[in-house]
């Protein structure tokens, strides 16, 4: 099968979309399908670019988005595609983001006449999640509004969208969305994971000035993550317990804010800020096992990877009651009210200090992270693939149950 992906966000950009995607094309690869990925050019980012058996990426002109300073936006780019797709020839053509390059899929969709898939990774239609980014309840009504509109245009021109949360799925068909939606979770790399030995720990523990004790941290360092409610939350536990340190791994435009919170309570020797980590050898150094628990105190996440590379490695989970995290987080941790630092703090002491309790929601980690292997969901989402290109004509809708 030949598999045109389209996103505005990709590798080495981190966050969960583009570490998703990466997944999905790495095993669609490996299994032999020929994948490739148009994505806004990144020259100002010195990372590693992404490689993969029998996937291509080709890169689109941009422009600097405003939001954040690694965000670019793909503008012009539907002359490069078209060019590309002549020679690659798809199958079929899915875009994992709503934005100008998720706009170039829609236009190639229609002009090679393939059948079209939209990944819908946030849901910006959801208020909750507009009021995180705009504090103003006027304007981010206004935007709710706006933003409704704009997703129900993009993802109307799909013959199926796929949401990572069963929630978002089920939302959308009860607001009368009325494209074919199917539930499709982020999908990790089971195999080959490293779990640190005792004394690997105590190495790593050193390396990093850490305390017995580690209450664990990583992902894109943004505002709309409310990392500073953990900082606070850490601060009363560190006024109880002087065997305890905060981890947080990764970088971001609010770290400088986090930092200076950390100095500000008098916390910045128990709060280790790490910067940024690449993604491939944070999972193969075995680092994430060095926490007691992963905390996130983000409101806004639909299928979260970090949730779920925690997750892998067998670590409790405290999250916000709120949105994918209700359906990731059940036997395996506790879920707080959005900024609560009172009930937050107890749920992490909780973790931390009953042994019985951690013991338990380790196992449960291991056992439900099962759910979401990377074959599972590759194969499920070619089963949808397969459907939509045997159908010889786009009307009516190929029945997706």
């Amino acid at each position: 099968m030949r598999i045109a992906y389209f996103t505005d966000s990709f590798l080495p950009q981190v966050n969960g979309i583009a570490t998703s995607l990466a997944n999905q094309a790495r095993q669609l690869g490996k299994q032999g399908h020929q994948i490739m990925i148009f994505t806004p050019k990144l020259d100002d980012i010195l990372r590693e670019r992404f490689h993969a058996t029998n996937v291509q990426v080709v890169t689109l002109p941009t422009i600097p988005a405003l939001v954040y300073t690694e965000l670019k936006l793909g503008v012009f780019g539907l002359p490069r595609v078209i060019k590309n797709l002549r020679k690659f020839k798809p199958d079929i053509i899915h875009f994992h983001t709503p934005f100008t390059v998720g706009m170039d899929a829609i236009m190639a969709a229609k002009i090679f006449k393939k059948p079209l898939v939209g990944s819908l990774h946030v849901y910006l239609g959801n208020k909750g999640y507009v009021q995180q980014i705009i504090k103003s309840q006027l304007a981010a009504k206004f935007l709710g509004k706006f933003a409704d509109r704009y997703y129900y245009f993009m993802y109307n021109q799909c013959n199926l969208v796929i949401s990572p949360s069963k929630l978002v799925a089920e939302e959308l068909k009860s607001n009368g969305f009325k494209k074919p939606v199917a539930y499709i979770p982020n999908g990790v790399i089971t195999a080959g994971t490293k779990i640190l030995s005792e004394k690997e720990q105590i190495n790593f523990k050193k390396k990093y000035n850490l305390k017995e004790k580690v209450v664990l941290h990583f992902g894109r360092l943004s505002y709309e993550k409310n990392v500073d409610v953990l900082i606070r939350s850490f601060h009363k536990l560190a006024l109880k317990h002087s065997d305890i340190s905060l981890f947080i791994i990764g970088d971001g435009p609010s770290k400088k804010s986090l930092v200076k919170l950390a100095q500000k309570l008098g916390i910045e020797k128990n709060v280790v800020f790490t910067g940024f980590i690449d993604h491939q050898l944070l999972l193969s150094s075995g680092l994430l096992s060095i926490g007691n628990l992963f905390v996130t105190t983000s409101p806004m996440e639909v299928n979260p990877m970090a949730v779920l590379e925690a997750m892998l490695y067998g670590l409790p989970i405290v999250g916000v009651k709120q949105a994918g995290l209700i359906e990731l987080v059940t036997t395996n941790g506790f879920l707080v009210k959005p900024g609560d630092i009172e009930q937050l703090t107890e749920k992490i002491e909780k973790i931390l200090y009953e042994r019985e309790i951690a013991n338990k929601m380790r196992a449960q980690s291991l056992k439900l992270i099962k759910n979401y292997s990377i074959d599972k969901t590759t194969n499920k989402l070619l089963s949808f693939y397969e459907t939509l290109i045997s159908k010889a004509s786009f009307s009516p809708e190929p029945k997706i149950n």
